[in-house]
């Protein structure tokens, strides 16, 4: 977050194809790492954890920011940001309650709410069908991020 570093950024060229496939595989591995670890007993702590460091993280790299630029700094933040958690926020908390749904329905069923209804495999196949689709909107995120973003930061990156 130094001045010799976003200076660098100004004039970063960014092939969008090699960076989308990049952040395509760290948010999906993230996304499925989530899962298998919420089919396992300790999937409810690590849901918590996830939240904890998300939150975390998100905190740090705020004040970081506001301390170095002050309102810049928050206003460089969102430059970052934006399009693409636009998509991946809501898709965060979606992929969060799947998973603590999931977790709960596997080890504590008597406090699962939505397996009562219906059998066992329309509830796996309902719980299918969400993971496709916040795998669609992490994906649509990733494209954001790869191919939109780049464009927007670099822009406002020459006004900073």
């Amino acid at each position: 977050m130094n001045a010799a570093s976003l200076s660098r950024l100004r004039y970063l060229e960014v092939d969008g194809g090699s960076f989308f496939l990049y952040v395509l595989k760290e948010r999906l591995g993230l996304v499925l790492m989530l899962c298998l670890l919420a089919t396992t007993y300790v999937g409810g702590y690590t849901v918590y954890l996830f939240v904890l460091w998300m939150g975390a993280m998100a905190g740090i790299f705020l004040s970081v920011s506001s301390i170095r630029y002050g309102i810049k700094g928050i206003a460089l933040i969102l430059a970052g940001i934006l399009p693409q958690y636009l998509f991946l926020v809501p898709a965060c908390i979606m992929l969060i309650n799947w998973c603590y749904r999931l977790n709960v329905a596997l080890y504590h069923p008597e406090r699962a709410v939505d397996i009562r209804y219906g059998t066992k495999k329309q509830y796996l196949l309902q719980k299918a069908v969400q993971l496709f689709i916040i795998m669609g909107i992490v994906m649509l995120g990733s494209a954001a991020e790869s191919y939109i973003n780049p464009l927007l930061f670099t822009n406002f990156l020459k006004l900073f």
